[in-house]
């Protein structure tokens, strides 16, 4: 019996040591959608443009035939700003979208306007505000850069545009699935 546990310890020591070094497991990982993306902050930069700051700005991988995707960044403006679109040469179709409880059901749905207040940052993020990328030119890999237009409209009605660049990024295990396969429930 004391053989057993020690070769378990054994196995158990050699397994943690094994883990704790920096591999890349992004062909070995399940891909789940929506939940949180593993994103170096040195990857994702902050971007800034007319006094509108994108941070932490990703984009999901796509998993086999999946043609649509998300992508998640948090926006913060020195001027009260609202969202009102996005555009991206990696889809045919960009979208600002939200998840919202209706009773039971978790929908999701197009948002037209997003307001910004000065100087509180809003987050764009799975389970709630996001930007959909759909009918997508191709497949979205991990470490890619994909490019993004951000449309503003600000107080006085003029409008603003900012490129920002997001970082595919790996998924995690966990957190909140919901399904861009066209199976999901998108009222628009």
């Amino acid at each position: 019996m004391k053989s057993v546990t020690y070769l378990a310890a054994l196995s158990a020591i050699a397994l943690a040591a094994a883990c704790s070094e920096n591999h890349d497991h992004a062909g070995h990982s399940e891909q789940i959608n929506d939940a949180p993306a593993v994103v170096d902050a040195v990857a994702a930069p902050s971007q800034v443009q007319d006094g509108v700051s994108v941070q932490n700005a990703w984009v999901r991988p796509t998993v086999g035939e999946q043609d649509a995707t998300g992508a998640y960044l948090t926006i913060t403006s020195q001027e009260p700003l609202t969202l009102i679109g996005v555009a991206s040469p990696a889809a045919e179709i960009a979208e600002v979208h939200e998840m919202k409880m209706d009773g039971d059901i978790m929908r999701m749905r197009m948002a037209q306007r997003i307001e910004l207040k000065a100087g509180e940052p809003l987050e764009l993020k799975p389970g709630g505000y996001h930007l959909m990328l759909m009918s997508l030119t191709a497949p979205i890999q991990a470490g890619q850069e994909i490019e993004l237009s951000l449309q503003f409209e600000k107080a006085d009605g003029s409008k603003i545009e900012m490129p920002v660049k997001a970082l595919a990024g790996q998924n995690a295990a966990g957190g909140g699935h919901h399904d861009h396969n066209g199976q999901g429930d998108h009222k628009h």
